[in-house]
């Protein structure tokens, strides 16, 4: 009996912090979309189709490519990439620069994003070599069947990407705008 009470005590330690590692991820997204510095970017999506879960959009933005130059330290695939961004003459997010290194301040009107590299190979970054970083925001599933309609309203360059920016540079999707209106918008829960 007291082998029996053990075991369910074990479990119940168990479930209990499984239920806390879930609780804390959520309450974070819950956080982020909610308090996150909200940016708004220009998007060029491909419009695939998951058999699982429906349509959704993969998003392409202008601060995933950009100039090796621009990166202090060395790369590699899947490691920490801290990139700072900030608004140009015409209101357009675009690179100032980015950090494989540790995480780099940030002053006014700049932002903070913390994303990965998709470089394969180890090393320095060579001057006028690409740079592909991921951010997490990259996909974005919609209702059934305006996965097309999107489409053609991004080769027409009326969307933009609404995203959240939390002070670690962690990024959420909040909506989709189109000629700056918010026509999907992602729930809080």
């Amino acid at each position: 009996m007291i082998a029996f009470s053990r075991m369910w005590r074990a479990i119940g330690a168990v479930v209990a912090i499984e239920l806390a590692v879930l609780g804390s991820m959520v309450w974070d997204r819950i956080g982020l979309l909610q308090s996150g510095r909200e940016i708004e970017l220009d998007v060029v999506p491909v419009d695939p189709r998951s058999l699982f879960r429906g349509d959704y959009v993969i998003l392409s933005y202008d601060i995933s490519r950009f100039d090796g130059s621009k990166v202090e330290g060395e790369l590699a695939k899947g490691r920490p990439l801290y990139v700072t961004i900030a608004q140009d003459a015409a209101g357009k997010w675009q690179v100032q620069r980015a950090a494989a290194v540790a995480k780099p301040a940030v002053s006014g009107p700049e932002v903070l994003l913390k994303g990965r590299s998709d470089r394969w190979r180890f090393g320095p970054v060579r001057q006028g070599s690409p740079v592909q970083a991921r951010y997490g925001i990259e996909s974005y599933f919609i209702p059934e069947g305006t996965g097309r309609a999107l489409e053609k309203l991004v080769g027409e360059k009326r969307i933009t990407a609404v995203v959240a920016v939390g002070r670690d540079g962690t990024a959420a999707l909040k909506g989709l705008k189109v000629d700056g209106k918010l026509v999907h918008k992602e729930p809080v829960i």
